[in-house]
């Protein structure tokens, strides 16, 4: 087997949270236990004074990051204060065999593809998602974002070797904008998902743990407290259903919108409101629920999604990114047709009063399929195939 010697490019690695750092962090592991090499560089803010021993191996470089204006969006942005300089100079005088990028939005994924392809090192895009822009538009398409998709993005993909998409849909959009010579791949998000099996007969003892009732219904939101996360819509859901007994609600997360959650919904004692949770535990209280609900604005691929499939739960979610194509095959699911106070309401209340919403056999083994170990391996045969060519 060849050993690769990687530079993985990301927006974000832990401690950041999210979907991109999660990936770039459960699969870089991985394809480091198989043998291959990989150096990691992301962004830091000049604000951050300290780094973790988690990413001490991690280059970070010091970055500026946009205001959340016009769009809340444009917080995960950011431009290194050197303008690419550390970045041009790491791949022009290092042997890297290829350059991983992650994300088509960010500077240094722009910087480092071009960089790579003038050096002819050959260049692999993971794209995690599709539009990212406008958070108060189902799908958050913008006029905006489709002129950096006619000049920016296509330009970018015109040197781009191997691209991966999450999913097909993902796929589909790249290649509106990609050229002839590129490769593409569908590679999910993955989870832990041994974590899940092993751990599903344990409902009722995680309730225990968490202080749930055994007979209601639990409704789940993990993830980010910001508005494209359709978190104002769910807690003035929650608050119309609290005439009704039959339940209780776990949001688990953190954000610029932590203060607007615990205000709205502190005075019920059905609502139990939780700060990040860590990997090593989160599964306890997908397996506890029965209800996970998804309303974001647009998403790529969660990773919230999967780890709610292999916990067995019923999945309330909106047709954004990829989220329709990895759902087809799973059974236990309702789709919210807006994302509003009403629709999720009336959504909710439906669920609690059946009986059985659980998914079937058959969707937990396909559930499984979202295996980072999985995940790793495609990657790594990503890898293996990749060539450079001249523009």
């Amino acid at each position: 087997m060849k050993r690769h010697k990687i530079l993985m490019v990301t927006p974000f690695f832990p401690p950041d949270k999210g979907g991109i750092a999660d990936h770039v962090y459960n699969v870089t592991k991985r394809i480091e236990n198989s043998g291959h090499a990989v150096t990691i560089v992301a962004p830091k803010s000049i604000r951050r004074k300290n780094v973790s021993s988690e990413e001490s191996k991690v280059i970070r470089l010091n970055s500026v990051f946009f205001p959340g204006w016009p769009y809340s969006t444009l917080k995960s942005f950011s431009l290194p204060i050197d303008g690419g300089f550390k970045l041009n100079s790491l791949i022009r005088n290092s042997d890297f065999d290829i350059v991983h990028v992650h994300g088509h939005h960010y500077f240094l994924s722009w910087k480092a593809i071009k960089s790579a392809a003038k050096e002819g090192i050959p260049t692999v895009l993971t794209l995690h998602g599709m539009w990212a822009l406008n958070p108060k538009r189902l799908g958050g398409k913008s006029k905006i974002e489709e002129i950096f998709n006619e000049y920016k993005f296509k330009d970018v993909l015109s040197y781009t070797n191997n691209i991966i998409g999450l999913t097909q849909n993902i796929i589909n959009y790249a290649k509106k904008y990609g050229n002839n010579n590129s490769k593409y791949f569908i590679i999910p998000n993955g989870v832990d998902t041994s974590i899940y099996s092993e751990n599903l007969s344990k409902k009722n003892i995680f309730r225990k743990k968490y202080n749930l009732d055994e007979n209601k219904k639990i409704i789940f939101f993990c993830g980010r407290l910001e508005d494209v996360k359709g978190i104002k819509e769910l807690v003035g859901a929650i608050k119309q259903l609290t005439t009704k007994k039959n339940f209780e609600v776990i949001i688990a997360g953190d954000g610029t919108l932590k203060n607007f959650v615990h205000n709205s919904l502190k005075s019920f004692s059905n609502v139990h409101i939780l700060e990040w949770q860590p990997s090593s535990t989160i599964h306890e209280l997908y397996i506890a629920s029965d209800i996970f609900v998804i309303p974001s604005k647009f998403e790529a691929l969660p990773l919230t999604l999967i780890e709610a499939m292999n916990a067995g739960l019923h999945v309330v979610y909106t047709e954004v990114g990829g989220i329709p194509d990895i759902v087809k095959q799973y059974n236990a699911k309702t789709l919210l047709r807006e994302v509003t106070i009403l629709e999720i309401a009336k959504t909710l209340e439906d669920l609690i009063g059946k009986s059985d919403i659980l998914a079937s056999s058959d969707s937990l083994e396909y559930a499984r399929m979202f295996d980072w170990d999985k995940i790793a391996k495609q990657t790594i045969d990503v890898y293996d195939k990749c060539s450079f060519f001249k523009k």
